[in-house]
């Protein structure tokens, strides 16, 4: 089969992501196609049937899920788009949730224009970072990382990442993505003393996008202003 220039970005996203969706993966690259078109469906399909594609063992939730195989990372490494990464065996199901809203994020502010995101995956690579992020946005020599919180954890952990986090020279700000608004009130008292954290639910988030209010040590500033150095 060619290979064409989406087919490529594709499969990096999904390396990177460890996974995706269909549904996401036509958010990011038939996004101005008809929901009824079969356009997305057809190419995966040729790209699972080149070997370069697999769907998990599994489908959550009625989801397939796609990952790269050993032959689509050997096509993206003679692209110079494998970033490194190599194919996984299958989706780990036990943190399928998490990892789909985490890629869900991604997409959301590729959408709201701010492209340039690096995955946990590609994060492993960075040996300085203090603390692994779920991701990372990079815009204009700043790095914001990004923690998706689906459910409450240890006062113990909870300030040991807050502490790598505000020490951390590699992260200029820090925003932590809250599943549910009952949780957020239970973290935000334990980063009181924290200049670099920031906190907002992932309802705000989706319905407000980057006007949403984050909830910060002794201050409240909208998402946009954070990302354009202005707090």
């Amino acid at each position: 089969m060619r290979i064409v220039e989406r087919d490529i970005e594709l499969m990096g996203w999904i390396l990177e992501q460890k996974f995706m969706t269909r549904e996401q993966v036509r958010r990011v690259f038939w996004r101005k196609a008809f929901k009824r078109t079969v356009e997305d469906c057809r190419r995966l399909g040729e790209l699972e049937e080149a070997g370069f594609l697999k769907r998990s063992s599994r489908c959550l939730y009625k989801h397939v899920l796609y990952t790269v195989t050993a032959e689509g990372v050997k096509q993206l490494k003679a692209y110079g788009r494998d970033r490194g990464l190599s194919g996984l065996a299958d989706v780990d199901h036990s943190n399928y949730r998490h990892d789909i809203v985490v890629t869900d994020l991604r997409i959301f502010f590729y959408e709201l224009g701010y492209p340039e995101w690096l995955s946990e995956r590609l994060l492993i690579q960075w040996p300085d970072l203090r603390r692994l992020p779920d991701g990372m946005i990079q815009h204009e020599n700043r790095s914001f990382a990004i923690e998706y919180e689906s459910a409450q954890k240890a006062k113990d952990r909870y300030k040991k990442m807050f502490l790598d986090y505000e020490m951390d020279p590699l992260v200029h700000r820090t925003v932590y993505v809250v599943d549910y608004p009952g949780l957020l009130p239970k973290i935000t008292g334990l980063a009181s003393s924290y200049t670099k954290l920031f906190f907002v639910t992932l309802q705000d988030l989706e319905n407000q996008k980057l006007g949403a209010k984050l909830q910060g040590a002794d201050t409240e500033v909208s998402f946009s202003r954070l990302l354009e150095g202005k707090a």
